[in-house]
């Protein structure tokens, strides 16, 4: 097991917000060699005292090793650390700072075999968190590819990090008139559906969804673009039942594409 490698000298000579991230950076090597069952008790051990030596410099209270030595118990017990040393920074978690998903007894992970031909296409979305998200759904949901009019797309770390990877198996075609774009695939048989809070909009679920579909969702403050509206041949909304007439995009997108995909894939 790599040891720390801060003396107590050094260590204390670092601020408290510095210490705990140095402490963060040692706790998730730990952490990844868990996940490959790279340890032993021996290394468990070791890691206890070491740990414990690192809390009692910084005046921090002991760390009580778990009873079982089973890596899941480890694993768990770690990520927790590593969250409270996170948290001891005053830093906000967000997901692109947590670790892989550890699977333990999943389903199998192509449940579902999908024949269908839909498409996301997002105009002027601003946050690159949504976007990021929006890839990692459109993948699990078994989406072709999304149309991105005037925004950033997979290429951007901001975009990757909270896509998690899922851009690498989502393709994505840029747009500079997202109104141009979607009548070009309405000629290529495309029904194009809109996702808008206005009178007309139908219920997501009380909608035919087709297996050629583009649905488009609009910016985070005015919504879909005047323009490009006028490009789609429906709309839809996902009807509230709280105070709020609205939720965040990435959610809605996944309300939606999970929807479509359960409505549409093979059985």
């Amino acid at each position: 097991m790599d040891t720390f490698g801060f003396t107590k000298k050094k260590l204390m000579s670092l601020c408290p917000e510095t210490q705990n991230k140095h402490m963060i950076t040692w706790l998730s090597g730990f952490y990844q060699k868990l996940t490959t069952n790279r340890v032993n008790q021996a290394s468990l051990d070791l890691f206890t005292r070491q740990y414990n030596d690192i809390l009692n410099w910084t005046g921090m209270r002991p760390f009580i090793k778990p009873d079982s030595t089973t890596a899941r118990v480890w694993i768990e017990t770690i990520s927790d650390r590593i969250h409270f040393h996170r948290s001891a920074t005053g830093g906000i978690v967000r997901d692109h700072d947590l670790f892989e998903k550890v699977q333990t007894n999943d389903l199998p992970l192509s449940c579902h075999p999908t024949d269908f031909n839909c498409h996301v296409a997002l105009d002027g979305l601003r946050s690159l968190f949504n976007v990021g998200s929006i890839f990692r759904t459109c993948e699990a949901a078994g989406f072709n590819s999304i149309i991105l009019g005037n925004i950033p797309g997979k290429e951007h770390p901001g975009v990757q990090k909270t896509a998690m990877g899922a851009h690498k198996w989502v393709e994505q075609e840029k747009s500079t008139d997202l109104a141009q774009t979607l009548l070009a695939k309405k000629k290529n048989g495309f029904r194009i559906i809109g996702v808008e809070t206005i009178e007309e909009a139908r219920p997501f679920y009380d909608i035919a969804w087709e297996k050629k579909t583009i649905i488009v969702f609009g910016n985070e403050e005015y919504g879909i673009s005047s323009h490009v509206m006028e490009a789609c041949d429906g709309f839809t909304h996902i009807p509230m039942f709280g105070k709020k007439n609205s939720i965040n995009v990435a959610n809605a997108v996944s309300v939606i594409c999970f929807h479509v995909a359960g409505s549409l894939c093979v059985k």
